[in-house]
């Protein structure tokens, strides 16, 4: 049970709650609510600038890609996976010198974070500046929840590169549950803290583990290494992605069936 206000704080201190790790709480609340509102501007203002610097066509081009799917319908707004998209196309998505560019002039090996950065750095507020850079081609990978404090962390193990991380997450940790599996990218840590750069917006199963393991054996075997690190998990990003969606694209299809017909 959580600990009122007025309540003698638990942590044995002999102070009131609001008095010792209540304010502890709160700042770190505080903080995450900051944190979002300086990631909100920030979209706001780097996707106008996809579509000026890299043609209003280039989030359809992304999204083909990152679906991986030819006949991938136009970039929906109100599509649930825009909160995971998003983030992968402003700091992860890039034009292949082999690719066919959405204008002429689009820069080229540079992620649209970078391009951003290396014309606004300058009149950016410092903080903006970290952000951006703490964001920039963050690898992803799948983690199972072994704990979470709701509205506050997850404890999390990466299940490719099999070691644990702690994140602050206010939003996710209250719905996910121990031994749920999600995919995300984690930013570099900021101020001593990690936060999830986006997290994919359904949670798989506890069975659909080994998957994700076979995917980590098949990896190791394509990559020839005996660890993975971030550097496999970009070579290797089109196979995590894919598995990923095609677990979903299982799932939603079982509810379709499991529905009742009217």
């Amino acid at each position: 049970m959580k600990a009122g206000r007025n309540d003698t704080c638990p942590c044995g201190s002999g102070l009131k709650y609001k008095k010792c790790c209540g304010l502890k709480d709160d700042n770190s609340r505080t903080g995450n609510r900051l944190f979002r509102e300086i990631e909100a501007a920030l979209m706001e203002r780097m996707l106008p600038f996809a579509d000026e610097v890299y043609g209003e066509d280039a989030i359809d081009q992304a999204l083909l890609l990152f679906l991986d799917d030819e006949g991938a319908i136009e970039f929906d707004a109100a599509d649930p996976l825009n909160p995971f998209f998003l983030p992968w196309f402003l700091f992860n998505w890039v034009i292949e010198p082999t690719d066919l560019r959405p204008i002429p002039e689009a820069p080229v090996n540079k992620t649209i974070a970078e391009s951003f950065l290396e014309l606004h750095e300058s009149s950016l507020a410092p903080e903006t500046v970290e952000l951006i850079k703490a964001s920039n081609r963050r690898p992803l990978s799948f983690f199972e929840v072994m704990e979470g404090i709701p509205g506050k962390s997850l404890k999390l193990y990466d299940l490719l590169q099999e070691c644990s991380i702690d994140v602050d997450e206010d939003a996710a940790s209250t719905s996910l549950r121990q031994g749920d599996i999600i995919i995300g990218s984690i930013m570099v840590p900021m101020g001593g803290r990690t936060r999830p750069l986006a997290l994919g917006p359904f949670a798989l199963e506890a069975s659909d583990k080994p998957k994700v393991i076979a995917l980590r054996r098949e990896i190791l075997e394509n990559s020839e290494e005996t660890s993975i690190n971030e550097a496999v998990l970009h070579q290797q990003e089109a196979f995590v992605l894919g598995l990923y969606l095609d677990i979903i694209d299982e799932m939603l299809d079982q509810t379709e069936e499991d529905e009742p017909l009217h």
